[in-house]
């Protein structure tokens, strides 16, 4: 199965504080990859790696190699390597502007000025969110203004207007409704025809229902992987069977 990224003993640090200790490990394409594990283990690490998003962060280093689609993310641009790998947080973030705006920011930013593309891009995305229908006649109302779950699809559609090819997703649900659950979650199923998903959560359940591969890491180790059936039905490790039998967590 080809891999979309590709971690080779990738470790992370803060403060030389190890947050992540040599972690080999592959996300295949267009498939759903959960990413479980105990608060602290290294799982927002992880997704924060493999943007470089931890560059940024004072104190924290990272070692190993992370590749994309076969190249070296440290030899990729980062303006282009966020392009192509999308990150939504936890705690929805829409822009301080309005819906359509929101929408069309990230192609601004990368050059795109004609009007009928701009349209057409926002509506699609939108629409693969399962949003355009409930905020069509709203487009100019402030994005703030929508509901929790709303705000969660609106950034979701939002990472999708420039094309990635990776898109991860830390804890996308973990305040939502139920209802907004199963909404975010029917759309990522839809979405992994055309785009590689990580998707960190803490949510056995979700896991169980959307997700084509499993992660386990405790204590920034990768413990256990493989597929979702074989992983929950036949763990091989001790801590992933106490995991998940809720032993701790």
């Amino acid at each position: 199965m080809e891999a979309a990224v590709t971690l080779r003993s990738v470790s992370a640090f803060y403060d030389g504080k190890p947050a992540l200790e040599q972690i080999s490990l592959s996300f295949p394409r267009n498939r759903i990859t959960a990413v479980l594990g105990p608060s602290g283990c290294g799982k927002s690490t992880l997704l924060r790696a493999v943007n470089r998003m931890l560059e940024g962060e004072a104190g924290a280093a990272v070692q190993g190699q992370i590749l994309l689609g076969g190249n070296d993310v440290q030899k990729i641009p980062v303006e282009e390597l966020r392009r192509r790998v999308g990150l939504v947080f936890q705690t929805p973030t829409p822009f301080p502007f309005s819906i359509y705006k929101n929408m069309t920011f990230a192609l601004r930013y990368y050059g795109v000025r004609d009007k009928a593309k701009l349209e057409a891009a926002a509506r699609e995305k939108l629409e693969m969110a399962g949003l355009y229908d409930e905020v069509r006649q709203e487009l100019n109302k402030s994005a703030l203004k929508l509901s929790g779950g709303q705000q969660q699809r609106l950034c979701i559609a939002r990472a999708l207007t420039v094309e990635p090819e990776v898109l991860l997703l830390d804890e996308p649900c973990s305040a939502l409704d139920v209802k907004s659950i199963a909404t975010i979650e029917a759309m990522l199923t839809a979405l992994k025809e055309r785009y590689t998903i990580v998707l960190v959560t803490h949510n056995i359940a979700q896991a169980r229902r959307i997700a084509d591969e499993v992660a386990f890491f405790n204590d920034g180790r990768l413990v256990e992987t493989g597929e979702k059936e074989r992983l929950f039905d036949h763990p091989q490790q001790e801590e992933t069977r106490a995991f998940l039998s809720g032993v701790y967590g």
